[in-house]
């Protein structure tokens, strides 16, 4: 369980552009409330775990349990579709 939450943050990190900022930019703002579930503006660990499940599930596109690395690759072009 500790590979996931330290996959989440690597994720969240990557995706952020700014990262001395002292505000969150429109896609960290995003991936931030994606988190926060109860919108409370502070994420638990709860949060994140339910995210990752979710994130598996969409990315695991076969369903078998497992992320290939093509699939990661769609995710990549979804995400810079989305942009």
């Amino acid at each position: 369980m500790v590979w996931i939450i330290k996959l989440s943050f690597l994720f969240f990190l990557f995706f952020t552009k700014n990262l001395f900022s002292n505000d969150l930019n429109k896609d960290e703002e995003i991936y931030f409330n994606f988190i926060d579930f109860n919108n409370d503006n502070q994420i638990s660990l709860i949060e994140i775990e339910k995210s990752i499940s979710i994130l598996f599930q969409i990315v695991d596109l076969n369903q078998d349990g497992f992320i290939s690395k093509s699939e990661i690759n769609e995710l990549k072009n979804i995400v810079d579709s989305l942009r």
